[in-house]
């Protein structure tokens, strides 16, 4: 991957949460949220994350934007390691990375007018004032496909996928590069879906915008995404090409998320191979040594519970941690 097209890199990222009891509240242990997550995103693509509730995607995000400081690692964006930085620094970089969170209900003040919530960002990075701020904000109204003149009603007046719009909109007034999509569909209704992925899409070729897009509907993900890494207790398991890792998934435990979605076809459904996947997710205080899938995964060998499997490239620019795929140093 060249370097020069890659906006975003994540180095050996790490996000421990403390945990205390006993009399005094010491910390007898931690929460292991993300645990030596690495990857990259090259500019104008879209890296789309997967993978089970409680995994860490949206820590990652979280963690990415500084909205949380990481335990350890690096997140450098546009040359920049934000984690190096005080909150002081990091104001004049916000608005180079945005997020569009999940719930459209919960994410926008209902005491706000649209417009006054759009235009907020703008004027406090100093963006536009006045007339210019007002002028944005219709703007970017029209540009998600909202009514100009929406801009004095209140999120009350508006349905769910009106309402993500109008977060995209806010995310978007500051002239972003860089766009965190933590599950912007998933509190939508289906027929709203596809729209707003749509308009994701469509702004991204009209803006040249980069997406983290985290979500739990593979169909979508594999649909905006031009890669996918899948995530399982806080690492990153497998990576690649969308396509390639839709066709041909590698990872024990991606076999079992693609298998888990239903087939159009009825005949075809009722003939293939279900993978059943055993107990519960371990939890990220104390996980499983060595592979921490080896609880669950139906291919487990002895030595996925003794040695944890590096992320390792066995195809072209198609990396996965599975110890089914050893080959000699």
């Amino acid at each position: 991957m060249a370097e020069q097209q890659v906006l975003l890199t994540v180095n050996h990222l790490k996000k421990y949460y403390p945990v205390k009891g006993g009399w005094f509240g010491r910390v007898t242990d931690y929460v292991k949220a993300v645990d030596d997550v690495s990857f990259q995103i090259r500019r104008g693509e879209t890296l789309g994350l997967v993978g089970e509730s409680g995994c860490g995607k949206t820590t990652t995000a979280r963690v990415i934007l500084q909205l949380q400081r990481p335990t350890a690692g690096e997140v450098i964006l546009n040359g920049n390691d934000l984690c190096q930085m005080q909150d002081d620094q990091l104001r004049s970089l916000r608005t180079q990375m945005q997020i569009i969170f999940q719930n459209p209900y919960t994410s926008l003040n209902p005491r706000m007018t649209i417009g006054a919530a759009i235009a907020e960002p703008i004027i406090v990075h100093g963006i536009a004032h006045g007339n210019a701020a007002h002028e944005r904000v219709a703007e970017l109204l029209t540009m998600v496909g909202l009514n100009r003149y929406f801009a004095g009603r209140f999120p009350s007046e508006f349905s769910g996928g009106q309402r993500q719009r109008i977060g995209i909109a806010r995310a978007l007034s500051v002239n972003p590069g860089f766009v965190i999509c933590d599950e912007p569909i998933s509190s939508l209704d289906v027929s709203i879906q596809a729209q707003i992925v749509n308009l994701l899409k469509r702004l991204q070729d009209q803006l040249g915008l980069t997406y983290l897009f985290i979500s739990h509907d593979l169909r979508m993900v594999r649909y905006i995404s031009n890669r996918i890494a899948v995530m399982y207790l806080g690492k990153i398991v497998e990576m690649g090409q969308s396509l390639d890792i839709w066709k041909k998934p590698l990872h024990p435990y991606t076999q079992a998320l693609w298998a888990a979605l239903p087939l159009p076809d009825p005949e075809l459904e009722e003939k293939r191979q279900r993978i059943v996947l055993q107990g519960n997710v371990p939890s990220p205080i104390n996980p499983p040594q060595g592979c921490r899938f080896n609880t669950r995964c139906p291919r487990v060998l002895d030595i996925c519970r003794e040695v944890e499997p590096p992320l390792r490239e066995l195809e072209p620019d198609h990396q996965v941690a599975c110890h089914l795929y050893d080959w000699p140093q």
